[in-house]
């Protein structure tokens, strides 16, 4: 791989890996993403598989879907909640845990078979192992301790990407 989707990939997990800070972590999880989608759309170029950014793709509009569908259920059940107070507010609050919840298993499952295939594809085993973490990070926020999986499973993303070869491209 070259320089450019070493730095852009690594950068990126670094900036989702500090999400978390209050205020700006949405920021820096934007633009992480788009660093990792820019270095995975490099990469499959690179190594001539275009189904690694597709499924990338895939795995982020997954995420987006759920994110808003959760949204648009947790606001409805406010509304809900401010006008009559019945239990369809909790109703709706529940299918909008299970369906962002159902959706990020799923956005998760492309991202973790992008990153098992760049790991076969480059050599650096450690491309597997982050999505692994990633997807059970996903699995498990249902019992708290899976965002710190998801988020060793970043840092262990950007180590991947920083520390894979470089190597020159070869003309067919």
């Amino acid at each position: 791989m070259d320089s450019s989707v070493k730095v852009l990939g690594g950068l990126g997990s670094i900036f989702i890996a500090l999400s978390f800070i209050p205020y700006i972590g949405f920021v820096f999880a934007l633009v992480g993403f788009i660093l990792i989608l820019t270095s995975v759309k490099k990469a499959s170029e690179y190594l001539k598989a275009d189904v690694l950014f597709k499924d990338f793709v895939r795995g982020i509009v997954v995420y987006i879907v759920g994110t808003l569908i959760a949204l648009l259920f947790g606001i409805g059940s406010l509304i809900s909640a401010m006008h009559n107070g019945s239990s369809v507010s909790g109703i709706l609050l529940i299918l909008a845990f299970f369906v962002s919840y159902v959706l990020s298993i799923v956005g998760s499952s492309f991202m973790k078979k992008v990153f098992v295939e760049m790991a076969s594809l480059t050599g650096n085993d450690l491309f597997s192992w982050g999505g692994k973490l990633l997807f059970w990070g996903t699995v498990l926020t249902i019992i708290l301790i899976g965002a710190l999986v998801a988020w060793i499973g970043w840092i262990v993303l950007a180590v991947a990407f920083f520390t894979t070869e470089e190597k020159e491209q070869k003309l067919a």
